[in-house]
């Protein structure tokens, strides 16, 4: 009897591929074993180690940069303490000066000018300056908040210039200028490199 194609059953066939058989003088194969994906939580944390080593290179740069500029431009950090320049530059802000000489000093200029021994030096808007000669200004200043100018102007041949500010990041500035808290951000960097390019014995069994 005809069975046409469309309607025979059809059953598919399970071929049995034969074992290989080793060649004399030939290395038999050997079969190659199939990676084992990492678990999620495994796979966070490395992406989170990778984040953190991101940000302190970043960090580390940074400070490297800011050094250079510290050495070859003048340029330091100073801390407000105190209010005398509200609303300008509020207490508790962090600012960047840069020293220039006296004679390029203008009425209106931030400046910060060192005072005699046993006092901090003071930051203050220039009122007044007076050219004596021989590099040297005698400069007027005043405090924003403050209602009286200054008692005496200070006669100088360099000062620093604010040059920016950023409100409210003293705080942060000393606790990381702790000795105690630098010594553990470094041993905490320290430790998380090391587990970074620690090998995992997941790597050594794939090399074996």
């Amino acid at each position: 009897m005809f069975i046409p194609a469309s309607d025979a059953v059809t059953q598919p066939l399970h071929l049995v591929t034969p074992p290989a058989t080793a060649v004399p003088g030939e290395p038999a194969e050997t079969p190659v074993a199939a990676s084992v994906p990492r678990s999620g939580a495994h796979s966070a944390i490395a992406k989170l180690g990778d984040w953190v080593l991101n940000i302190l290179a970043v960090f580390g740069v940074l400070c490297i940069a800011l050094t250079i500029l510290a050495f070859v431009g003048n340029y330091t950090i100073i801390l407000f303490k105190t209010g005398s320049m509200d609303p300008t530059i509020p207490q508790g802000s962090v600012a960047v000066v840069h020293e220039i000489p006296a004679t390029e000093v203008k009425v209106g200029d931030v400046i910060t000018v060192d005072r005699e021994p046993g006092l901090k030096p003071i930051t203050h808007r220039v009122i007044a300056v007076e050219q004596l000669g021989g590099g040297e200004a005698l400069i007027s200043m005043q405090g924003d908040a403050n209602p009286n100018p200054d008692p005496e102007p200070y006669r100088e041949s360099t000062v620093r210039k604010v040059v920016w500010h950023i409100p409210g990041l003293a705080k942060q500035v000393v606790w990381l200028s702790n000795p105690y808290v630098l010594g553990g951000i470094t041993l905490g960097a320290a430790l998380l490199v090391l587990w970074a390019f620690w090998p995992r014995a997941e790597t050594a069994r794939r090399r074996h």
